[in-house]
């Protein structure tokens, strides 16, 4: 779209959710619009502001500005990296879109693999931004923007969220009042929509806050709820509660048309339609499950679903706050005693301790990385592969990059901007920063838009990332108990039970499907020969990894699906160059 003269043109995905007021601002100030949308609005916000207008959005977007006055072009991205945006310099021309196939119709764009990319995709399961598996195609950041004229380009960041820790202490009743109110008037802002508007709904606290307040403010809508859940003999092997029966209850307290998904399909022929999707072969399984529920969405009719997704960057959530956490106690055993607590746990096995089996396996990760220092004992619980499987995996050539630490050089640069806050609050920081857009946020866009369905993260709402990003982290971890504030916020909406269940992570039954879905493509794509064939990894060490898994004792089964995906995606990708429909 442009504006009066065409001398603004702007392409743009997303949403910008509170552009109604600043539209009307505009017709004030004189602007002339031949619309009523939100893609009108960015163009006459940037002839009265300029790129200043990214500080009066709040949205999820994507967009590129086109000024023929300055002959100049500026391209954005929203500030917590809801919507991907790629680019790629090719001699003078510069090319950008929301996927990489898209630049890959362009035989000029180069089709390869960047090797160390891949290196720091098979230690954290994703690429970081600014990198892509692709060498060349680079990701620009979030709250960042990229201005190129005809003799220059410079990206920089229009954002940076920061964290402070108060002096005093805050009363949680006063905080937790402050927070729902906050919770209330991002729902509100994210509710808004001219489509149906559904939920992911797990019954955890997360998406549980979401639907109570909807449900509040519109008690007349029959929501639309869908859940993932698993087959019992896969319930065995990821050792984490079943969120059927919650996700149900919550569902029936709200009065939801509730859908129920088991995860049942066929992998084998969702995996690669997963990938094609994906761009990259962001190896997380919960990509299946997130694709599997927006095309339930489709088929019913809901083109709008609201996702819980962020509240555990923002509230203090993860498995690995709560390790850090207790590792700074954990270090303060004498060494002699800790070192017979890791050989003990060490036994453990990873993947056949019945019911404690999750526990087992989250032990060992503990004691594996707990008695570092800081830093590296955070990067070891984030960490797939340690450095003995990535030597194992790359042989010889892993050395100048493990020298070079590069499996944690985006990480640590994180680390290094945030050494100032309380150690809590690095986590956050670090997590916002990589976790959240380049895994959960992408693979989340992608399989929703593979059915045209808009997700919405109302939980990473700039109100709510900023009220806490000032918060105690007292009120984010208390001893072993997580989410501190978003808990007491929400007593009395939603029954404590709830609230104080044990987490469990969205994703999908790895284990069950390493072993038995998965095991005979694992046998057949991950061979000794076609894994020579392929050329990036050691052969005997990829056997000698599927076996040592196999045994139980060892838990490689997301480096595996790592090793999977990528070569489904070498062969939709890099064997033969991609035609796409013009």
């Amino acid at each position: 779209m442009s504006n009066e003269d065409g001398s603004v043109w702007v392409t743009y995905n997303g949403e910008f959710y509170d552009f109604q007021p600043l539209r009307e601002d505009l017709l004030r100030r004189g602007h002339v619009f031949k619309s009523r949308t939100d893609t009108e609005t960015i163009v006459h916000a940037y002839e009265e502001w300029g790129l200043e207008l990214v500080h009066r959005m709040d949205g999820i977007y994507a967009f590129a500005l086109w000024d023929k006055k300055q002959r100049c072009l500026h391209i954005v991205r929203d500030r917590f990296g809801v919507k991907p945006l790629y680019y790629v310099l090719v001699g003078s021309r510069l090319l950008f879109s929301s996927e990489i196939k898209s630049l890959l119709c362009d035989p000029e764009v180069p089709c390869e693999v960047d090797q160390e990319a891949l290196v720091v995709m098979a230690n954290y399961r994703y690429c970081p931004e600014p990198i892509t598996l692709f060498k060349g195609i680079r990701k620009l950041p979030p709250a960042h923007t990229l201005t190129i004229t005809e003799n220059d380009l410079k990206i920089q960041p229009y954002y940076k969220l920061g964290f402070i820790e108060p002096d005093a202490e805050e009363d949680i009743t006063t905080q937790s009042d402050a927070l729902q109110d906050a919770l209330r008037r991002a729902t509100n802002r994210q509710m808004i929509a001219d489509v149906e508007v559904g939920f992911f709904l797990s019954g955890g606290i997360d998406s549980s806050t979401l639907l109570s307040l909807a449900r509040a403010r519109d008690d007349g809508n029959r929501f639309k709820t869908f859940t993932i859940g698993f087959r019992s003999e896969d319930q065995k092997g990821e050792g984490q509660p079943d969120d059927l029966k919650y996700a149900r209850r919550v569902s029936e307290m709200f009065e939801c048309d509730h859908r129920e998904i088991i995860l049942s399909p066929n992998i084998i022929d969702s995996l690669p339609k997963v990938i094609w999707h994906l761009d990259e072969p962001v190896a997380d399984p919960a990509a299946i499950s997130s694709y599997l529920i927006c095309e339930q969405a489709k088929e019913h009719g809901v083109k709008v679903l609201q996702s819980g997704q962020g509240g555990d960057e923002v509230f203090c959530g993860y498995p690995w706050h709560l390790g850090a956490h207790l590792g700074l106690q954990y270090r303060k055993i004498p060494l002699p005693v800790r070192s017979g607590i890791e050989r003990m746990l060490r036994l453990l096995p990873a993947t056949r301790g019945g019911r404690l089996t999750g526990t087992f396996r989250r032990l060992r990760k503990f004691s594996a990385s707990a008695s570092l220092d800081f830093e590296p004992s955070l990067l070891g619980f984030l960490s797939y592969a340690g450095a003995p499987e990535l030597r194992g995996l790359f042989g010889n050539s892993i050395e100048a990059h493990a020298r070079g630490e590069l499996p944690h050089k985006y990480h640590s640069a994180f680390l290094s901007e945030s050494k100032e806050y309380h150690y809590l609050n690095r986590l956050l920081h670090l997590d916002t920063n990589t976790f959240l857009p380049s895994l959960n946020l992408n693979y989340t866009d992608k399989t929703s838009m593979a059915f045209g369905v808009e997700v919405r993260v109302p939980l990473i709402d700039r109100e709510i990332v900023e009220f806490m990003a000032i918060r105690s982290t007292d009120l984010k971890i208390n001893g072993r108990n997580c989410k501190v504030l978003l808990k007491k916020a929400m007593e009395g909406v939603i029954p404590n039970d709830l609230i104080y269940r044990k987490k469990a992570g969205f994703g999908a039954p790895i284990r069950s499907w390493v072993k038995h879905d998965l095991r005979e493509m694992i046998e057949d794509l991950l061979s000794e020969r076609q894994i020579r064939n392929r050329g990036f990894f050691d052969p005997a060490y990829v056997t000698n990894l599927i076996g040592r898994n196999r045994s139980g004792q060892e838990d490689f089964n997301y480096l595996i699906y790592f090793l999977l995906s990528f070569e489904l995606w070498c062969r939709q990708f890099m064997d033969s160059r991609p035609q796409f429909a013009a």
